[in-house]
């Protein structure tokens, strides 16, 4: 019957992180309600492991409560965090060698516009990449020019510049093979992420 209890309890664990990826605004409530669940869902587990030993006293039982309460509160809240971190979704590619964003680029951040609006503590970090072609020094620049432009783009939008940082890695980060144009392509991207 215990098992089937702690079956039940996981499953609502489960349900409940999910309906934080919903909404972006609500990644701060993840990282309490993970704790919390984390937090009981550990205590739950450390009091049944201490309990499942005949021979435990009750300073044991309370303290694999309390141990397990303490580690689950810690990873359920870095869970619930990293389950709800919103990135924001990049925009398209930018075409070899150019920094300009295509159309569809240009609503991807007016999306992280309207998301950094609705949430005036929240801070963009910008980063930009590009695929393996050009020398380590001239990709660097290039993934910095291509992050300042998404930048400037959210600036001129309304969101204040002291609430972006921007970051270029040129192409020390693919995500792709740039053995194939596709994977180059994919390689040269902006990423924004709301902190």
């Amino acid at each position: 019957m215990r098992d089937w209890k702690t079956l039940g309890l996981g499953l609502a664990i489960a349900l409940a992180l999910s309906g934080c990826t919903v909404t972006e605004r609500r990644w701060g409530t993840c990282a309490i309600a993970g704790a919390l669940i984390g937090g009981t869902v550990g205590g739950v587990t450390g009091g049944v492991a201490v309990n499942n030993n005949g021979n435990a006293s009750n300073g044991e039982r309370a303290a694999g409560i309390v141990g397990g309460g303490a580690a689950g509160g810690v990873i359920g809240g870095l869970l619930g965090h990293a389950i709800c971190d919103p990135m924001i979704e990049a925009p398209p590619p930018p075409p070899f060698d150019k920094v300009h964003l295509r159309p569809e680029g240009v609503a991807k951040v007016e999306h992280a516009v309207r998301v950094m609006g609705e949430n005036p503590s929240m801070h963009g970090v910008v980063d930009g990449y590009t695929d393996s072609i050009g020398s380590d020094a001239y990709n660097l620049k290039l993934s910095e020019r291509r992050a300042e432009a998404v930048r400037d783009l959210m600036v001129q939008k309304g969101i204040s510049a002291s609430r972006i940082t921007t970051h270029g890695y040129g192409k020390s980060r693919p995500v792709a093979s740039n053995n194939t144009a596709e994977g180059r392509a994919e390689n040269r991207r902006v990423e924004i992420v709301a902190e």
